[in-house]
């Protein structure tokens, strides 16, 4: 009986060790693939985000050279429609998460509403938040052109030129 006993312990003593390297076993390979999945989707993810931002840039920059051919042909002194670079260089470094343009307007028509700004300073916001709105998605361009209006009453002389060749019919934003 006794011998029994012992045989029954370390069979017992056996199994239980082969049961938790069962379990180990199992659970590194469980954790393995959890961690795997884990990895692939924040890896699909993080591609996915790159390249919006990239697609983003690419509209961006493709925009941008429209927009100065418009104004390659106009009349108007550069300092009314040139886009500031510290601006332009927000827009192409910043990730986007939903849209780019609707995030920078953001921060453009709160810099607009800061008294404590300069005159042209708030006027260039309000005129960038414009062409913003006509670029952002699910912009509207009524809304664009009613921002335009508003610079060329709040901030006379700023861009008068540039607001008019915008809403002259036929470019960007006459419609």
């Amino acid at each position: 009986m006794t011998v029994n006993t012992r045989s029954s312990s370390s069979r017992s003593a056996i199994a239980l060790t082969a049961l938790s390297l069962f379990a180990l076993l199992v659970q590194g390979c469980a954790g393995g693939a959890v961690t795997g999945s884990v990895y692939a989707v924040s890896g699909a993810a993080a591609a996915k985000l790159h390249q919006a931002r990239q697609e983003f840039r690419e509209d961006l920059n493709e925009d941008y050279a429209s927009y100065q051919a418009l104004f390659s042909a106009s009349e108007c002194d550069p300092a009314e429609y040139q886009i500031s670079p510290e601006i332009l260089e927000y827009l192409r470094d910043t990730a986007p998460h939903e849209d780019g343009y609707a995030e920078a307007q953001d921060i453009l028509l709160e810099t607009y509403r800061d008294p404590t700004l300069s005159r042209n300073v708030r006027a260039h916001a309000l005129y960038v938040a414009a062409l913003t709105e006509a670029e952002k998605k699910g912009g509207s361009r009524e809304q664009a052109r009613e921002y335009l209006k508003q610079v060329k009453r709040e901030f006379p002389g700023t861009h008068d030129c540039a607001v008019d060749t915008l809403l002259e019919k036929g470019h960007r934003i006459d419609y």
